[in-house]
């Protein structure tokens, strides 16, 4: 009788399938043990006061929204034109329709900020282990994230640099995505394509700084896949990413300039004036180390698990190591820089033990691509984030609001900001104008205050003092501007006696305000 006509029926459940249900119980514990560890550094309910920078990203969210929603070209390009930061922020106010324009737009603007980095975050974990990193080094890398006390502080904060970190985790990512996992036919190495694309939409509308890593990432994918994919699905995935990245490229064609001008500046021009006295490379560096505080644990447990890898395995040894070196220039290059500001490392401590977790080399993994998991980690982040909606400290901005249409009665008039401070600027100012809509649309504001870093005269300021319907100067106690933007605030002062008056101290409890007639 022949082997074929055996015939064993199986009794009960198929084995196969207890076998199957075991890796996706894990994928789904895995994944969800990263996100539990990444959490920290996109969600926190701690109160947030809108200074300087996150009430700029603010106002201009704000004005995107109402141009939008207006349906006005003209008015979405008049806010791009004054933006001079990655524009990336003017999207979170919008998946809230024309509330996002309103007073309630600031919370709902963390909420989406959170959400898209929570987005970040589950990408790179899905890539990690399509690339075959092992899931025992991804989740090592996720607690050396989450002990990250530089990371926890600015969780949550509406500025680029946590956003940066995990689109530059991503992006390095996708080099051993690339090397464990090829693609030939046209439609995967298209799809490939629109990843690499959206991670340039992401960065480079972030901030000027992932010029530096689209440069040195982009040439390592490159060369990888057009080494182990071949040339024709390379040019499926430049068509794929060149499709993809029009935005970006579209907004860096018009705008590009205003964003790398503003760039040089912070970097060379106006460094100084942030500068800490006696702060060289080596003690930026140390600083880096010393904020890690325990995170430099599992940060060894990778070092070791990583140099460990590169000595057992002689394959891929160079390609594991061009991500270690990627984060590492750009953490030299911060250092020598002028402008040596804390926040500069954010993107190497997410990214760092990210990179070092491609510990070995395995054969890519099928399970990420399920999509239940996949969904439920997305709900969960929406829910986690929808508390910071009250996140922010909205009162400076309701007083200066107020200010604002008492002042105007929702007629046209010009508002000059002569001191300011961390919770009442031009930008918050300028967000509670935003915020007004169409009652305070005539209000034009602007500042004296900036003029000497612009290389303005103190004459060239008086004159636009004197155009002025309106000036303001920061009342005694509370949040102070730095030195360097109130040198001639006494000439300002003096000016205003001659030609304005003082009005009533009951005007406003945060400003001294001056009617220039």
């Amino acid at each position: 009788m022949s082997d074929r006509s055996i015939v064993i029926k199986p009794v009960g459940a198929p084995r196969g399938a207890k076998l199957e249900r075991k890796p996706i119980l894990v994928h789904w514990l895995c994944l969800f043990a990263f996100l539990g560890l990444a959490a920290p550094t996109a969600i926190s309910y701690a109160p947030y006061g809108l200074s300087w920078d996150p009430a700029y990203y603010l106002h201009n969210a704000v004005c995107m929204n109402h141009a939008l929603y207006e349906f006005s070209l003209s008015h979405v390009a008049e806010c791009l034109s004054n933006t001079t930061k990655g524009p990336i922020m003017d999207l979170f106010t919008l998946p809230w329709g024309r509330t996002g324009g309103t007073l309630w737009g600031v919370g709902l603007a963390f909420v989406g900020l959170a959400v898209f980095t929570w987005i970040l975050v589950l990408l790179t974990y899905l890539t990690c282990v399509r690339g075959g990193i092992p899931r025992v080094s991804v989740l090592i890398a996720g607690a050396s994230v989450c002990l990250t006390p530089f990371l926890r502080l600015n969780a949550g904060a509406m500025m680029t640099d946590t956003l940066l970190g995990w689109c530059v985790a991503l992006g390095l990512m996708l080099i051993p995505l690339e090397y464990s996992d090829p693609q030939k036919f046209w439609w995967p190495s298209f799809f490939r394509g629109l990843l690499w694309s959206f991670i340039i939409n992401v960065g480079l509308l972030s901030k000027a700084t992932f010029i530096f890593f689209l440069g040195a990432i982009g040439i390592t994918l490159l060369v990888i896949r057009w080494r182990r994919s071949g040339t024709r699905p390379l040019l499926y995935s430049l068509i794929g990413c060149l499709f993809g990245s029009t935005p970006a490229l579209l907004i860096w064609l018009m705008y590009g300039e205003n964003f790398l001008r503003f760039a040089v500046r912070a970097a060379v021009s106006w460094a100084q004036l942030y500068s800490i006295p006696g702060m060289t490379s080596v003690g930026y560096l140390k600083r880096y180390f010393g904020d890690l505080g325990f995170a430099l644990l599992p940060l060894l447990v990778l070092v070791i698990l990583f140099s460990r890898g590169l000595f057992i395995e002689a394959e891929g040894r160079l390609v594991r190591l061009l991500p270690i070196g990627i984060v590492l220039v750009y953490l030299g290059t911060a250092s020598i820089s002028q402008n040596r500001d804390p926040r500069f490392t954010i993107p190497v401590m997410i990214a760092m033990p990210i990179a070092l977790c491609w510990t070995t080399l395995r054969k890519h993994s099928e399970l990420p691509s399920r999509a239940t998991p996949i969904m439920v980690a997305l709900l969960v982040g929406v829910m986690c984030a929808i508390p910071m909606v009250g996140k922010p400290e909205i009162d400076p901005i309701l007083r200066t609001e107020q200010l604002l249409k008492d002042l105007s009665h929702g007629r046209p008039m010009g508002v000059m900001v002569a001191t300011e401070g961390g919770y009442f600027n031009i930008d918050t100012v300028e967000l509670a104008r935003q915020i007004g809509g169409h009652y305070l649309q005539g209000v034009r504001v602007d500042t004296v205050a900036y003029d000497e870093i612009n290389n303005r005269t103190v004459e060239e300021g008086l004159r636009r003092i004197a155009k002025s319907d309106y000036v303001l100067f920061l009342k005694p106690g509370n949040s102070p501007s730095p030195d360097w933007t109130s040198t001639h605030a006494e000439d300002y002062r003096s000016y205003c006696e001659k030609i304005g008056t003082l009005m009533n101290t009951q005007t406003s409890p945060d400003f001294e305000v001056y009617k220039i007639h």
